[in-house]
């Protein structure tokens, strides 16, 4: 359960924070008037259509419909929680947070996690910079060239190198305030015998980075035959390697773009990888994958694909991850590496785009288990075909996608000399229950939730009936000492869109409180969902100079037309196909008065 931050701080936060330096630091932004612009960086685009109101703390995007303030803005891209989200803007903009009572964390102990995370940091950037300025990292970049690892790849994972002297670390810690029992809590010390020494040296150093962007610990490779071949950090106060993935956090705006992660075992894979151009991978440390991890995955996509060594331990691990992956509703895919290799040696020693080639044709886990099954050389024998029939079935069962299954039965009845009608045997058992938790577990991650509506209310505004009602909010919005003179004569029948009659409802009942439709519009963007992305639309374009009050009178005039010309339509059908009473007849020739009243008064504002 999250902390409850008070709403204070909240807020304290939010004036604090500068939307546009935000939004900057993923996507180029120009001033244009009042606001900023540039291309949106929650689709794919040429033209910018993505705008950005510091005055207003709010973003929206005309071509996507994604809107919000900074929270949501960081929380979308960052994939956070809304406390995630606050807790990283307080901590640049240095603004102190006050939590509930019983909710956040004490302040004895959030004190200590902030000094931990700054000496990680700190450390972090100690063995980058010894990694390419000192003489004995001469061995280590000779070994990197030989891994085919550029310098720009290893700066972006802020690669490193841990000095063979005992305390070379600890010394320059110690100088720069931080004690040694901060040290052994950040675990980069070893405290043995009442004397303490670097737990890392003469190691080539991979921050290990949580997916908020924070140093959490290390990992260590020896540069020769050193045993052991990985030393990582202990377990503490702010690292649990079992809910950490290496490499998350500079992978997420590819895992955006490809809505997929791809899981390799080591840190040399992931660099490797994201030189080549595929840039959506993430390391599980080890060939271990973790619930924990499987879970932090699901909130950046649904598409996992697991990318392990192509040697028994990896394909052990793929099916043993896959499992892990179908029991949270997902549907894994494995690529297939050659016999032997891994993905950094398809980079190094492959073609350019072997390793995108190789991802591009990825296949099920199903079709992996199935095929490892079949490919096993005693089916050659009655006997060997009857037991590879026995395991196929079991994998069949466990598999949670029918359309797989029937892809399936072929290449089984092939390799097995059966016909595929008998090999159809094999899915009469089992079916009903993964079926279900197939159907049931095709979700959608947060981000593409957001594309899919957004993209259904952009759509729906581009219909004639639908642009006069945005037209129309938009300008109140912008001339809100209108309200109290227009929103009266308007009803939930004026508006067809729903989104816009949820912003109606609740600008209508704000306004008999007292509250201005500015006010209460801003409040709407800031809540989230489509409404608030749609809410932020309206403040920010009721900027352009297009908007005026003549434009507001226009469009209250067409909503009237629209509503009435609706109404009358209804009742002519009526009267064409039964017979109605005296009173309905009165009611359809009252509204022609009115439809050719307002029809009037728009062609004289036209006109004007």
């Amino acid at each position: 359960m999250s902390p409850l931050i008070k709403d204070a701080s909240v807020q304290s936060v939010a004036q604090a924070a500068n939307l546009a330096d935000i939004v900057s630091q993923y996507t180029t932004l120009r001033k244009r008037g009042n606001t900023y612009l540039g291309l949106c960086p929650f689709h794919q685009e040429k033209t910018p259509s993505f705008s950005v109101s510091v005055d207003k703390g709010l973003y929206y995007c005309f071509g996507c419909g994604e809107g919000g303030d900074v929270f949501q803005f960081l929380r979308k891209m960052e994939n956070l929680s809304f406390t995630e989200a606050v807790e990283s803007l307080a901590q640049r903009y240095g603004v102190g947070l006050e939590y509930e009572e019983g909710s956040g964390p004490d302040e004895m102990r959030r004190n200590r996690d902030q000094r931990l995370f700054a000496l990680l940091e700190k450390a972090a950037g100690f063995y980058h910079r010894y990694l390419w300025q000192s003489s004995e990292g001469d061995r280590a970049r000779e070994y990197l060239q030989k891994r085919g690892l550029e310098r720009s790849v290893c700066d972006q994972y802020q690669v490193g190198l841990a000095p063979s002297g005992w305390r070379g670390l600890m010394g320059r810690a110690r100088i720069q305030g931080f004690s040694e029992r901060e040290l052994e809590a950040a675990g980069l010390i070893i405290v043995r015998d009442g004397r303490a020494y670097d737990r890392f040296r003469s190691r080539l150093m991979f921050p290990l980075v949580d997916h908020r962007g924070r140093v959490v610990g290390f990992g260590g490779r020896s540069l020769g035959d050193e045993m052991p071949k990985y030393v990582n950090s202990p377990e503490g106060p702010v690292y649990q390697k079992s809910r950490l993935l290496y490499g998350l956090h500079q992978a997420r705006k590819a895992i955006a773009v490809a809505d997929e992660i791809l899981v390799v075992e080591g840190y040399t894979d992931v660099l490797s990888s994201t030189q080549s151009g595929v840039g959506n991978v993430v390391a599980s440390m080890g060939t271990a994958l973790t619930e924990q991890q499987l879970v932090l995955m699901t909130r950046f996509t649904s598409n996992i694909t697991f990318m392990f060594d192509a040697d028994r331990a990896g394909a052990e691990a793929a099916m043993r991850s896959g499992g892990l992956a179908r029991r949270q509703g997902l549907r894994p895919m494995v690529v297939m590496l050659p016999a032997g290799s891994d993905p950094a040696d398809v980079v190094v020693e492959g073609p350019p785009g072997a390793l995108r080639g190789l991802v591009d044709a990825k296949i099920s886990l199903l079709k992996y288990e199935v095929t490892r099954v079949l490919d096993r050389p005693d089916i050659s024998t009655a006997e060997g075909r009857i037991a590879a029939f026995e395991t196929v079935r079991r994998i069949l069962r466990a598999s949670v996608s029918p359309k797989e299954r029937e892809e399936e039965i072929r290449a089984i009845a092939d390799r097995l000399q059966l016909t595929p009608e008998n090999v159809g045997l094999l899915l009469r058992e089992g079916r009903g229950g993964a079926a279900g938790a197939w159907s049931r577990g095709k979700t959608k991650t947060a981000g593409s939730v957001a594309g899919s509506a957004s993209s259904g209310y952009v759509s729906r505004v581009t219909a004639p009936v639908h642009a006069v009602e945005r037209r129309f909010l938009v300008a109140l919005t912008k001339f809100s000492d209108a309200a109290g003179d227009l929103l009266p004569g308007l009803t939930d029948e004026h508006f067809t869109d729903p989104i816009h009659r949820e912003v109606f409802q609740s600008l209508h009942a704000s306004q008999q409180r007292g509250e201005s439709v500015a006010e209460a519009v801003a409040r709407l963007a800031t809540g989230g969902g489509e409404t608030g992305r749609m809410s932020a639309g309206l403040l920010i374009e009721g900027e352009n100079e297009v908007y005026t009050r003549a434009l507001l009178q226009h469009d209250y005039l067409r909503l009237q037309e629209q509503h009435v010309d609706r109404v009358v339509t209804e009742l002519r059908a009526r009267l064409e196909e039964e017979d109605v009473d005296e009173e309905t007849e009165r009611k359809l020739y009252r509204l022609e008065l009115l439809q050719h009243e307002v029809r009037q008064m728009l062609a004289d504002v036209e006109e004007g």
